[in-house]
C-alpha cells in the first residue's frame, strides 16, 4: 500500500514555494526596469547593474534576526513545557512531564543565547 511521508512532501512544498516566490519577485523587478526604459528613463548600466544587486542581495540586519529567533525559539519553549502539563495530567502517560519540561527550558537557553548574540551582532551599515 501507498505511505506518504507528510513531512517530506511539507519540506517539498516549503522548497517550491521558495523558488517560485524568487522567480516572482525577479520577474517583478525586470518589469519595473522594462517600464521605466519603456518611459525613456535613461539607465546605464551601472545603474542596471546596482539595482539587480541591491534587489538580489538586500542589505540584512543580523541583530533582527538574531532577536526574532530568540523570539520565537522562546515561545516554542514555553508550548513544549504547556504541552508537557497537559500530556502530564492524564495518569497513564504522567511521566512525559519532565523530559517536556526538560527539552522547554533547553529551548529556553537557547533563546536567552539568541538575544545575547543579538546584543553583540555588529549593527547593520547603512550606505
Amino acid at each position: 500500500m501507498f505511505h506518504v511521508d507528510w513531512f517530506w512532501l511539507f519540506i517539498l512544498g516549503v522548497s517550491v514555494a521558495g523558488v517560485v516566490s524568487g522567480i516572482i519577485r525577479s520577474a517583478d523587478r525586470e518589469k519595473t526596469i522594462r517600464a521605466a526604459i519603456d518611459k525613456g528613463v535613461a539607465l546605464d548600466p551601472a545603474t542596471l547593474e546596482a539595482l539587480r544587486n541591491a534587489a538580489a542581495n538586500p542589505p540584512s540586519n543580523p541583530r533582527f534576526g538574531l532577536l526574532v529567533g530568540s523570539i520565537m525559539t522562546f515561545a516554542v519553549g514555553c508550548g513544549l513545557m504547556l504541552l508537557g502539563y497537559f500530556i502530564g495530567m492524564d495518569e497513564t502517560t504522567s511521566n512525559s512531564l519532565h523530559p517536556l519540561l526538560g527539552v522547554g527550558a533547553l529551548l529556553w537557553c537557547i533563546s536567552l543565547g539568541l538575544f545575547v548574540a543579538s546584543r553583540f551582532a555588529p549593527a547593520p551599515r547603512t550606505p
